[in-house]
């Protein structure tokens, strides 16, 4: 059997455990300190902490990646047209572009999202006006039209719209993209020339309302 000395006071013991007892009782600052465990809620609260800082730095990526646009730029700028009062008509108006980026236009703007109803131009005018990006097509392009609910922005509202002369029609106050389809199908190019589109010139209107508060019809 293993004896053990105790260095300070001489003292011989059997065992380490004999050992460690002693030095407890007449020399603590020899005794090994035991590690105390965390409790439990420190434990858990540090956990907390670390989820949402890795969300955190998750969501700083993500914003990054989605914020800049990845493709050209085929819009061109539209003079902005002259706009003093709502009006409740607009038939004796002449737009400068179709469809329309700005000029008279309702009191009630057209709401964010994939839109079912037709919506007349002049709510969707005032939409722009708030900073919305109004994505159109004709319905022409038939069920292909679907695909355009992929398009999640909080400053898009996407609707159909007879009077298009191309296919797809993107527009915001002042800026206007237009283009057909090729093979007749909305591609992974096209979603991406329209997300860069509203990447580039959501909430850039002269009334700039933040996401989350676009009311309307």
């Amino acid at each position: 059997m293993t004896k053990e000395r105790c260095e300070i006071c001489d003292r011989i013991f059997g065992n380490a455990e004999g050992l460690v007892m002693h030095n407890k009782s007449k020399h603590p600052e020899k005794a090994p300190k035991e590690k105390k465990s965390l409790p439990i809620k420190k434990i858990r609260d540090r956990g907390i902490l670390i989820i949402i800082l890795g969300l955190i730095i998750w969501g700083f990526v993500a914003l990054a990646q989605s914020g800049s646009p990845e493709g050209e730029d085929f819009s061109k700028a539209i003079p902005v047209l002259p706009n003093k009062d709502h009006v409740s008509s607009t038939e004796s108006f002449e737009y400068n572009s179709n469809p329309p980026t700005s000029g008279p236009h309702y009191d009630t703007p057209a709401h964010p999202g994939f839109r079912e109803d037709i919506i007349e131009d002049s709510h969707l005018i005032h939409s722009m006006e708030h900073g919305l990006v109004w994505v159109s097509y004709h319905p022409r392009i038939g069920e292909e039209a679907e695909k355009l609910q992929s398009i999640k922005s909080p400053f898009a509202v996407i609707t159909q719209r007879e009077a298009n002369s191309e296919d797809i029609s993107v527009a915001s106050w002042g800026r206007l993209d237009t283009f057909n389809l090729e093979d007749k199908t909305i591609d992974a190019d096209d979603l991406q020339r329209i997300n860069d589109f509203i990447i580039r010139y959501s909430n850039k209107g002269p009334e700039r309302i933040p996401a989350g508060q676009h009311g309307g019809i």
